[in-house]
């Protein structure tokens, strides 16, 4: 898919489910990535502190679960990688 996101793009994203091991996340491309719960925040946060379905959250790609699934994280640490990455001539 011409649109896929490459790993370590960040975009905004809308929160369209809770799950039971985090969120499914629908990114610009209309794709739907899933969020661990793990990747919420540097910190463990209660499932009754995610972000409400509606939201819109920044988040960062993570490549691809085994499943093929697009794989998100809105880490804090995560998402200073990447900007950090998007600053560095390669």
């Amino acid at each position: 898919m011409s649109d896929e996101l490459k790993r370590w793009t960040i975009v905004l994203g809308e929160v369209v489910a809770h799950m039971p091991y985090g969120l499914r996340v629908r990114v610009p491309s209309g794709e739907i990535g899933v969020l661990d719960s793990a990747y919420l925040d540097d910190v463990p946060v209660a499932p009754s502190d995610w972000p409400d379905v509606g939201s819109r959250i920044t988040v960062v790609s993570g490549g691809r679960t085994s499943g093929g699934q697009l794989r998100l994280s809105a880490r804090p640490s995560h998402l200073a990688h990447a900007r950090e990455l998007a600053r560095t001539p390669h």
